[in-house]
Formats: structure tokens, sequence, C-alpha cells
């Protein structure tokens, strides 16, 4: 059965984000694609999630900054609920438990992007 995330323990803000991702486990290779994003991990939706604590490695790119990123992690919720609507979305959440300095600062770069370009879009909205 899904665990659901618990939301009041998040440290961070979740951006939604359409990036492909490399993912292993032991004896395991598998590409999707990670759907919202945060300084402490990410949501990879898959119909498909590994059981919780799997240990993974993750590798993608971050839109615009065309860097590698590689990061361990692990699995520590199986489902979310689309921003809006009371949909469940089939996945996992990663928390990074191994992010070199140079990529977390990367990934922090890019979040205070998607922070800015998000705050202009609520700017525009009468």
């Amino acid at each position: 059965m899904p665990t659901k995330p618990e939301r009041d323990r998040r440290k961070d803000p979740r951006f939604d984000v359409n990036i492909k991702v490399d993912y292993s486990t032991k004896g395991m290779f598998v590409s999707n694609y990670v759907t919202n994003l945060s300084k402490g991990g990410v949501f990879i939706q898959t119909d498909d999630p590994l059981p919780l604590q799997s240990q993974i490695n993750l590798t993608f790119t971050l839109p615009e900054f065309n860097i590698k990123i590689e990061a361990k992690g692990k699995v520590t919720w199986t489902y979310d609920i689309k921003k809006g609507t009371s949909t469940i979305v089939p996945g996992m959440g990663i928390k990074f438990t191994d992010l070199a300095t140079k990529h977390k600062t990367l990934i922090e770069d890019y979040i205070s992007k998607l922070s800015a370009q998000s705050e202009t879009a609520h700017e525009m909205i009468p």
C-alpha cells in the first residue's frame, strides 16, 4: 500500500519540472522523469516505484545548465497528489543522501531561477 508523504515535515519548497532521469539500484537501471524538484530531493513519476528505504543512484541534467548531476538518494515515500487536484500520481519521493557540493549549488541556483519565474508569474495574474 502506498505511503502518504508527510507534507508538514518538508523543509524545502518543491517546483514542478519535467527532467529526464536515469536511476539505478542493485541489478536494475531505469529511465523516467523527475516531475518536481527541491533542494532536498526529487519526485520521480513511475508506475513501478521502488520499495521504501531503497538506495538509488540518480543522474539527470538541469535544463539551461547542461551539466550532469549525479546523486545518491533514498526512497522516502511512494506517491504524490497532483497540485490543485485530488489525483494520485504514482511514483516515488527521493531524498538526496549524497550530493557533491558543486551539484548542490547548481540545484540551488536552478531552484532560485524557478522561484523567481514563479513569483513573476504570480505578479502577472490579476
